[in-house]
């Protein structure tokens, strides 16, 4: 029997890719986003079973997730990569948009958590890999409300990392830098200066999954996976140098 896995914000993106390399390396695959997103599209070219599903509804995933291990099996990994984001000025961006982004990315996490998680404890297996940002840790100036949802995130997998000791259950915070998918693209079109791409060269999705699986490996290993080593020494100075950080980035996007 394959092993089974979850994978949120499967319809593009990141989410697509994770799926196409569980399959590849024979993994059931549970491909979960909203109706009408491609994800029936993404399920024929990677022959993951589509579960349409808003994360934000918190019966729904239960279910969901049930329909999942009834299906395909007792479910032993989450990749929760559902997101979105909308930049801005804190001060213009609509209370309601920050809703809407706290509960796609950060109530969807917990939603999911709380589906899987119980089942993973009992059986004393598992794998939790919440999909947070570097915006998790480092403010991020015209993305406050998705920097929040992130930091959040963050603070939930720390949170959970102590919970979940001893428990079976390997769980990874991945934080990367920008990633290059059509969400980043959309972040752009939707205004966001050209001069805040200076934060982060983005990197490519199979580059932070291939990190995730070689962290995975090691179930030991830290709960935060960085894809890559400019990540790996901006959260270093972010713990032990923050006012230097912030004052890097401030003069970063300060430039014409």
């Amino acid at each position: 029997m394959p092993n089974v896995a979850v994978v949120t914000g499967a319809a593009g993106g990141m989410g697509q890719v994770a799926c196409s390399k569980l399959r590849a390396r024979g993994w059931a695959v549970a491909a979960v986003d909203l109706p009408g997103t491609g994800l029936e599209r993404v399920a024929q070219e990677t022959g993951a079973v589509p579960f349409p599903c808003d994360v934000t509804d918190s019966d729904q995933v239960q279910h969901v997730a049930a329909g999942v291990e009834d299906r395909l099996g007792p479910i032993q990994r989450l990749f929760n990569g559902a997101g979105i984001a909308i930049p801005g000025r804190v001060e213009d961006v609509a209370a309601a948009d920050f809703a809407r982004v706290m509960n796609v990315n950060y109530l969807g996490t917990v939603h999911w958590v709380q589906a899987v998680a119980p089942g993973m404890r009992r059986r004393r297996h598992g794998e939790l890999a919440l999909v947070a940002s570097f915006a998790g840790w480092m403010p991020t100036p015209l993305m406050g409300a998705y920097t929040a949802t992130k930091f959040a995130v963050v603070g939930l997998a720390e949170t959970l990392a102590l919970e979940l000791r001893d428990s079976g259950i390997v769980l990874r915070c991945v934080c990367p830098p920008a990633v290059d998918t059509p969400m980043l693209a959309g972040i752009f079109d939707q205004g966001l200066p050209a001069r805040m791409q200076r934060l982060s060269r983005p990197i490519t999705a199979e580059r932070v999954l291939d990190s995730l699986e070689q962290s995975l490996a090691r179930p030991k290993g830290n709960l935060m996976v960085f894809p890559d080593i400019s990540t790996t020494l901006l959260y270093r100075v972010r713990r032990w140098a923050p006012g230097l950080l912030t004052g890097a980035i401030a003069r970063v996007t300060a430039r014409r």
